[in-house]
Parts: structure tokens; sequence; C-alpha cells
């Protein structure tokens, strides 16, 4: 009989361990599942909001109203250089606009900034728009981080500095970096003309998805975009390097 205990009351204990290690792989599960919920596994910037980025958006249509042919006056020099110092950004700019579909070009290289000349000069009182690859690859395929790879942590109040042709440098102050999902139709809204002296940044963000017809074999899932407001400081002063 004491045999028959003793075996009792080892299956006892093995059945206990086995459940309480259960539990624990129980409950270990129901944490993973919580912080997967509860953290943001894409690691997209959220800084402001995309609606108080477009409350500066103009009708384009109505640009015309707004200056005249008499007071506009000539643009400011095309860009040259920009550089974001908190996140170690500083690369050449390149001027490009868009193809035969009326898509924004982007740059052949990971390392150049695009800025688009169907948007407003740094400097000229408007939206001035530009783009860079988040990631890139070498000849031998390997991945590298592209010029604006760290631009999903830019944070509001982090400087921007543009470069002219001519040698002028405008600084401009980040008031937002939100997310959107690539087809939302308010990033290309966020690119169109605004009621003041702004910059916006665009680049890729998310979750990859291949896609061997497109351009670069692929697509991500989000678009980063940062708007910054030229520094009132620096505005009239006329800063020349």
């Amino acid at each position: 009989m004491s045999r028959i205990l003793e075996r009792l009351d080892r299956r006892f204990a093995i059945g206990a361990l086995v459940l309480a290690a259960s539990v624990a792989l129980l409950v270990a599960g129901l944490v993973s599942v919580l912080s997967a919920l509860t953290d943001d596994p894409l690691n997209l910037p959220n800084e402001g909001s995309l609606e108080s980025i477009l409350e500066d958006s103009i009708d384009p249509e109505q640009l015309s109203t707004l200056v005249t042919s008499e007071d506009a006056g000539p643009p400011p020099a095309a860009p040259v250089r920009l550089s974001i110092p908190r996140l170690y950004v500083d690369a050449p700019v390149i001027t490009l606009g868009v193809n035969e579909d009326r898509i924004p070009e982007v740059p052949d290289t990971g390392s150049e900034v695009a800025w688009y000349d169907f948007s407003a000069s740094p400097g000229d009182n408007n939206n001035a728009v530009l783009s860079g690859h988040v990631d890139w690859q070498t000849r031998d395929g390997d991945p590298i981080p592209g010029v604006f790879y760290r631009l999903r942590e830019a944070e509001i109040g982090d400087v921007i500095q543009i470069d002219l042709e001519d040698g002028t440098v405008l600084q401009y102050r980040v008031t937002g970096n939100v997310a959107a999902e690539f087809d939302d139709p308010n990033v290309l809204k966020a690119m169109g003309p605004a009621s003041k002296d702004v910059l916006t940044l665009v680049t890729c963000g998310g979750t990859w998805f291949n896609d061997r017809s497109a351009a670069y074999g692929g697509n991500y899932s989000h678009r980063i975009v940062v708007r910054a407001e030229r520094m009132p400081e620096l505005a009239d002063a006329g800063i020349e390097s």
C-alpha cells in the first residue's frame, strides 16, 4: 500500500511540475502578446499629427491670389545641401521633378536628398518638399542605411539647415514627424502649397513588401512625413555662409 501511495505522490508531483511549467509558458505568452499590442513593432514616429501639418496647406488654385507677379520677385536659389545635426544627417541636395506618370522621382543613390522643383524653393514663404531613401543596397546586394534612415527619429524642435546655391544658409525647426500609410492621399496634400515658409521631408518606413513589378523591387507600408518651419529669429537675418 505504501508503494502505491509513493507512486501516486510521484505522479502528483510530476503533474504539478508540468502544470507549473504550462502556466509559466502561458503567462510568458500572454506577456508577449500584450507587449506586441502595446509596443510599436514598426518603430513609426508619432510627433504631432498629419492633421496639424495639413493646417498650413492651401488650395493650389488660390496660390496665385496670394502673391501677384508684381511683388513676387525672383525665387530664392536652389538648395544644394541639407543637414540635421542631431541625426548626423549631412548630404548633398539634387533637383528632381516628376516622371512620365506624374509620380515624383527619387534619387538614384541612397546618399542624396531630392528637392522637387514642382514645390517651392526653401525661403520662398511656401512649402519646399524634399525626399530621400530610408535604406539602399550596395552593388553586392548588401543593405545599408539611406540618407533618411534616421529621419523617423526626428523630434519637435530639431534644427534642419538648408544651404542654397548662392551661399545663403536657412534654418528650420521641426514641428511634426508622423507616419501615414503609403497610399494615404494626405501625404500628397502635405507636399502641396502652404501658407508659410516650411520644409516637408518625406521618406519610407514600416514594413517592406516585395513586389517585382515595382521600380525598386517592392514598397514600404508607410511614408514618414517631417514638417519644419523657418526659424523666426533667423528669417530676417539674411545669414550667409
